[in-house]
């Protein structure tokens, strides 16, 4: 599907100023952008609920570069990742996040979809 290009990782940190993600891509650190519709205070990993989702949402949109396969996955990434996550803080690489994506995305091996 779609190829990781450079060395970006998601940072999550937790401190006592609240919940912070940040995108490093080749020494430079940025905020990692929230893009769904709900309106939120600060992403959220560790659990489930709207917070890991709109994380998931725009790690997918980041990682992917497209706002449908965020949407699309964003759900099925929360349940898998997101709230696997230790709630400490977290490094994901986005080859890591792109490998999961194919994984779930990969259509139905030849075999398997003529048996279905």
């Amino acid at each position: 599907m779609l190829e990781a290009t450079g060395n970006v990782t998601y940072v999550g940190v937790a401190d006592w100023w609240g919940r912070h993600v940040w995108v490093e891509s080749d020494g430079t650190r940025s905020a990692l952008h929230a893009c769904g519709d709900d309106l939120i205070a600060s992403f959220a990993w560790g659990c489930r609920g709207i917070a890991a989702r709109e994380l998931a949402r725009a790690i997918l949109a980041d990682a992917t570069g497209s706002s449908a396969v965020a949407e699309r996955y964003c759900r099925d990434l929360t349940h898998a990742v997101v709230a696997g996550l230790p709630r400490t803080g977290f490094e994901l690489d986005r080859a890591d996040v792109l490998a999961w994506l194919d994984a779930v995305a990969a259509p139905l091996p030849a075999a398997a979809a003529a048996a279905a």
